[in-house]
């Protein structure tokens, strides 16, 4: 019989997730197409084709993908023709799918020859290590079949097995029905049991490799998201599963994968190395550090990683302030209003930006900040507001002015970017513009989450080596707030919520005042841009109500918010700002739509034929 071959991907996809940044024991050579009789009697190809999976598993959004964030509620894509496509009026059933068994074939391959007589007696790789290596790659393989869980529910587990063809075999025994979604669930969180006791508990280079406490993590995020699913999918969708639960989770179920979600959240708070980063002195730049940078951070878990010059990203070249631009490109993505309204103020008000008064007229702040200095500091982390900085430099975002005409009534006026009226700025270069015009905002707003503050950051070729965490110990925080909630346990709840909560220097909830919508809030604010927002509305069944697809939905309609500045001599509101709501530019005709079947993307026919035992989804 002929050896098995496995490609080994080379020393620059090695780098490609920054696992690989700098992370000594994965570090490794350029190798293609070796046998595994060759792989497994070296230490350096070993940790080559470990390396190559964890490039294999970058699923979901992440900062290399801004184009596609006007499919949520936290930004628009500033560039091209309006949202007006068929294939653009509705979030795709499919987003984010995830369908690979080639990969927990590779991966299983892996686990075999490291697991080999040859593997074992590497005198250069002893016993903790080698255990370590596969404890890893089980962790991808774990991570893989959340990611597929997520988006199409459960579905066929093969455990360690190696299926290899040849002419003749009877692939009839390797037909694999689905399993039910809470037992898919449960095999990722067995198999998390499994290997914890084998990873490291130190922190890694960059949160690059997976060690015991992203094990953790990925437990209790497992548990929450089947245990959510369970309670409100049966509340909210009843009729969105299958007969035999492939797609859906029984009630019943509930209380148990809670309990676990609590537990394991709760030992990754008391026992891991990761704190709360928060700095009374100035919390917005303490928020943007736990996300954005990796020196010194104390938050991060694990995180997709990228190395300079080999793996980067063009995130912030194309979405950092075209005023301030490093190269060619800029404002490529706004942050949206209904984002930047849901960051609560300090001292408890209305959060909604007030634009007029009752009788019609303007609103008028003293400064273009006023608004948004008065929420939650983790606002400026995350967005870049009209006149907030960036590399210590303002950033203008001014609409046009608000003069007074000869009646005495204010008037709108703008201009085209970067133009001038009575000696003042008219239209700042940045916008907004509500036009197709590219390089011009057309939100109010600007994206700062992931954007890289290293000069040169934005330039070609070497551009940005910004990384895109996966796991915080804030989301420990709150999962272990939402479990205990669910639980009864409010005063446990309270506890943990605001923890996270006074990062950001808003009131503090109590057992009165939290609720199941502050909860949701509060995942919003925290994981904006970090890939969280999409699954969360799923798995509490929440998506299909909030975005409705209904025209000026306060949820489902994108918003934007343009600042003017008053400029009238004599007038006591001179040198003031008033703002206006309007629909953002991306979207203005299509507001955000999910069917209810949505819920579960679909089993591909082609599926199907190599195996007849998979059942499809409901509603398709």
């Amino acid at each position: 019989m002929k050896n098995r071959i496995i490609t080994i991907f080379s020393i620059l996809a090695l780098l490609s997730t920054a696992l690989c940044s700098c992370v000594k024991e994965l570090d490794g050579e350029v190798v293609n197409n070796l046998p595994e009789s060759v792989v497994y009697n070296d230490k350096t190809l070993i940790q080559s084709t470990l390396a190559a999976f964890y490039t294999s598993v970058n699923y979901g959004q992440q900062n290399g993908d801004y184009g596609s964030y006007h499919i949520l509620d936290e930004a628009n894509v500033q560039y091209g023709a309006a949202t007006t496509t068929d294939d653009e009026k509705q979030i795709p059933r499919n987003f984010y799918r995830v369908y690979d068994y080639g990969l927990v074939r590779r991966i299983n391959q892996f686990l075999k020859g490291i697991n080999s007589s040859t593997a074992k007696s590497l005198p250069s790789l002893p016993e903790p290590e080698r255990l370590n290596m596969e404890a890893q790659a089980k962790f991808l393989r774990a991570w893989y079949y959340f990611s597929m869980a997520r988006s199409i529910g459960g579905m066929p587990i093969i455990g360690d097995t190696v299926y290899t063809y040849q002419a003749g075999v009877d692939v009839t025994g390797w037909r694999v029905p689905r399993s039910s979604e809470a037992q898919i669930y449960r095999y990722i969180i067995d198999q998390c049991d499994q290997i914890i006791p084998r990873l490291t508990t130190s922190k890694t280079t960059n949160s690059a490799v997976v060690n015991k406490w992203a094990a953790l993590m990925l437990k209790s995020r497992a548990a929450i998201y089947a245990a959510s699913i369970a309670k409100y999918g049966n509340l909210k969708t009843p009729t969105v599963r299958t007969t035999g639960w492939e797609a859906g989770i029984p009630a019943d179920s509930a209380t148990a994968f809670y309990t676990l979600a609590l537990a394991t959240a709760q030992k990754v708070i008391a026992e891991s190395p990761y704190i709360i980063q928060k700095d009374a002195a100035n919390p917005g730049l303490a928020f943007y550090k736990a996300t954005s940078v990796k020196a010194g951070n104390t938050e991060v878990i694990w995180a997709l990683d990228r190395l300079a010059p080999n793996v980067v990203t063009t995130f912030t070249n194309y979405a950092m302030p075209y005023s301030l631009r490093d190269y060619t490109e800029g404002n490529a993505l706004g942050a949206l209003l209904n984002l930047v309204e849901s960051f609560e103020n300090k001292d408890g008000s209305n959060s909604a930006i007030k634009t007029n008064n009752t009788d019609g007229s303007y609103v008028f702040y003293n400064s273009v900040e006023d608004p948004f200095t008065a929420k939650d500091a983790r606002l400026w982390g995350t967005v870049i507001w009209p006149n907030a900085t960036y590399r210590n430099l303002a950033v203008s975002l001014q609409a046009g002015q608000i003069n007074k005409n000869t009646s005495g009534n204010y008037v709108i006026n703008a201009g085209a970017t970067g133009s001038m009226n009575a000696g003042d700025v008219l239209t700042s270069i940045n916008g907004p513009i509500a036009n197709s015009n590219n390089y011009v905002n057309k939100t109010g707003f600007l994206v700062r989450k992931f954007l890289d503050e290293t000069v040169g950051a934005g330039l070609n070729p070497t551009f940005s080596a910004m990384w895109m965490p996966r796991f915080r110990i804030a989301e420990a925080y709150l999962i272990a707030a939402e479990a205990a909630f669910e639980l009864g346990q409010t005063a446990l709840a309270v506890q943990y919520i605001n923890i996270v909560r006074d990062r950001g220097g808003i009131q503090p909830l109590t057992t009165s005042t939290i609720t199941f919508d502050k909860i949701v809030n509060e995942y919003r604010v925290e994981f904006a841009f970090e890939d969280h927002r999409f699954w969360d509305l799923k798995r509490w069944r929440l998506a299909h109500t909030l975005w409705n697809g209904v025209p000026g939905d306060a949820t489902a309609q994108m918003f934007s918010l343009f600042p003017y500045k008053v400029v009238s001599q004599g007038d006591p509101n001179n040198g003031k700002w008033v703002f206006t709501k309007q629909v953002s530019y991306k979207r203005a005709t299509t507001p955000l739509y999910f069917p209810i079947t949505n819920y579960y993307g679909t089993i591909e026919s082609s599926w199907i034929t190599n195996n007849p035992r998979l059942v499809i989804n409901p509603n398709q």
